[in-house]
């Protein structure tokens, strides 16, 4: 269920104003025998069924009374009230002041409660409820709460694709034909509540290019991609099937077991194997899926939901297009990953990022020339944590760009010094791929050779290859880059999807070979080959060549022999802080003396 956005709650409570009336609470404390407590409890039920207005009583979460208007305003029988808590039914929705007061009621810090809700009624739909609460004690049931509230239709929630249309059929997704998330959250319902099933599992499938498709061929083609799966996944499931929100749909299964929900999952997985259609051209799309389990998992319906969820998540990052089910430890890793996306948020103004730099040295002339500055996030609990975790966090969250341009503005300034002491250093710096695309890229970085003083000469950005980078507004962003004196490199050359098509399309002066041609087994006939073919390509091509993970001097010998320009690795140097950089130059200098120069 979507909270409701803090813009839309004054328009909510427009609308509710002139129907709501707020009820106060009749309870009186005045004795401690538990006939007293009796006699209050029972006149408090006596005024509650007098009222109007939905009132109930709950003992640990649980409602043990409810009245009559209550049950007809939320659409649940008093049986079915009495099987719930009340987390199954009402969600916090207006801000953090309401959830601290309702927790500080729940832990017994205040007596009383006042706050706005949004329920889910028997028949999956929302409602908005104005809620005051006060604590009754002396009660027989111990200390128990009596809430009487009001309740309004909720207004533009915008969070179900169900239809709402009056013409079509109500909880019908009006774009697929499926039941929407209203029908599944009744059937769930239904399930906890009046056990039609022994067991059940919820697994929820993500089409997982519908967010790129959207954003490259358009919303039509989106519709049509959830419209191709929507027949595949009722093709192989039946009615079983839901459309649960944006690019997610889901699957009901009952009474069975994690064998038989593995094998439901591998055949859906199996039924994208062919493409789709999309007007008429094939499209490859792939699904992730979740899944949890009631009553094994899960103790009532939006927890099998809340988890379901959590593990389709922790496939995604597992791998796209592939399956989880939910285990505890699932949440524990989430929960870990939220704190530390929480932390990366607040790691550059904490001063928690730092930069390395590693060397890179001419082959030809036995000289040091250069570094790649390589960007570490010192975590104060966690330790050093690679770029290989971080940046694709970053990029998720949204912080890239602040954090590149400062990697960007660090290693220029830091380069510019070196320069001034008399070594004339050029520097590599990565750009992410979503770096790439920024608006501001080619004026963010002639900003910072401005500011720090660094020669364009001198600097060297790095690219990877992605599976679905749109070369032509790369070779665009990455001209006007070269136009500025700056050399554009792309980094672990070989491993990619696309190594052709880089080579063929954008603005490169330099080529990286990736360090799993060059380390351990470099020797390997096939890798010795594509190396070769490697530097031999880069020379017709006008290209310096850069080897990474160069750990030995017989890896040193062959690079020379097939003439690779420069050189990078454990050999040299590890990456270094700059501080640290400067005092290993002596053995650096010794070690390219004893396999660099001596090997001539």
């Amino acid at each position: 269920m979507n909270l409701l956005t803090p813009e839309m709650l004054p328009l909510i409570a427009a609308a509710a104003a002139a129907i709501l009336c707020f009820v106060s609470l009749f309870v009186f404390i005045s004795t401690r025998t538990v006939r007293a407590g009796e006699e209050k409890e029972a006149l408090a039920r006596q005024l509650a069924d007098s009222l109007s207005v939905g009132a109930f009583i709950l003992k640990n979460n649980k409602f043990i009374y409810v009245n009559d208007s209550l049950c007809q305003l939320m659409g649940y029988t008093p049986t079915l009230f009495k099987k719930m808590k009340w987390q199954d039914i009402a969600s916090i929705q207006s801000s953090e002041e309401t959830a601290e007061m309702l927790k500080m009621f729940r832990e017994k810090k205040s007596e009383k409660f006042s706050g706005e809700l949004v329920g889910i009624k028997g028949d999956g739909s929302k409602t908005f409820l104005k809620v005051n609460a006060h604590r009754m004690k002396d009660s027989p049931q111990g200390d128990a709460v009596l809430i009487s509230g009001t309740a309004t239709p909720v207004v533009n929630m915008g969070s179900d694709p169900d239809n709402e249309d009056g013409g079509r059929k109500p909880g019908i997704d009006t774009l697929t034909q499926l039941p929407g998330v209203i029908e599944l959250r009744r059937k769930v319902l239904h399930e906890v509540l009046e056990g039609g099933a022994f067991s059940f599992a919820l697994v929820l499938i993500d089409v997982d290019s519908l967010n790129r498709v959207n954003d490259t061929i358009g919303r039509d083609a989106g519709d049509q991609l959830l419209i191709e799966a929507s027949k595949r996944l009722s093709g192989c499931e039946g009615d079983r099937v839901y459309r649960f929100k944006g690019d997610e749909f889901a699957l009901l299964l009952e009474d069975v077991t994690r064998e038989d929900a593995i094998q439901h999952m591998e055949r859906i997985t199996k039924e994208f194997a062919p493409p789709l259609k999309l007007f008429n051209t094939p499209w490859y799309e792939s699904v992730t899926m979740g899944a949890s389990f009631y009553p094994d998992d899960a103790d009532n319906g939006s927890q099998v939901i809340e988890f379901a969820k959590a593990a389709v998540h922790f496939a995604k990052q597992v791998s796209k297009g592939s399956y989880q089910i939910y285990n505890p430890g699932i949440s524990r890793r989430l929960k870990n990953q939220l704190e530390l996306e929480m932390d990366l948020r607040h790691a550059l103004s904490r001063g928690e990022l730092a930069m390395y730099y590693q060397p890179q040295v001419d082959l030809s002339s036995g000289t040091l020339v250069g570094t790649e500055a390589l960007m570490r996030w010192v975590h104060p609990q966690r330790g050093v944590i690679s770029p290989g975790v971080f940046i694709p966090l970053a990029e998720e969250i949204g912080v890239i760009e602040e954090i590149g341009e400062w990697a960007l503005k660090t290693a220029c300034r830091q380069t510019r010094l070196w320069n001034e002491k008399g070594l004339l250093f050029h520097v590599s710096v990565n750009l992410s791929p979503k770096q790439i695309f920024q608006d501001n890229l080619v004026d963010m970085v002639r900003s910072v050779l401005k500011q720090t003083g660094l020669a364009a000469k001198f600097l060297q950005l790095e690219i990877t290859e992605t599976a679905d980078a749109d070369l032509i507004m790369m070779s665009k962003k990455l001209s006007e880059i070269r136009d500025l004196g700056i050399g554009i490199s792309i980094d672990d050359f070989g491993t990619g999807y696309n190594s052709m098509n880089y080579l063929k399309s954008l603005p490169l002066t330099q080529l990286k070979i990736d360090q799993s041609f060059i380390r351990k087994d470099y020797y390997n006939s096939h890798n010795m080959a594509l190396i070769r073919t490697f530097v031999d390509l880069a020379d017709e091509l006008d290209l310096e060549v850069v080897a990474e993970g160069v750990e030995t001097g017989e890896h040193v010998r062959f690079l020379k022999t097939v003439k690779c320009d420069l050189a990078q690795g454990y050999l040299f140097g590890r990456p270094l802080s700059a501080a640290n950089l400067l005092g290993q130059l002596p053995i650096i200098s010794k070690q390219i003396n004893q396999n660099v120069i001596r090997s001539s």
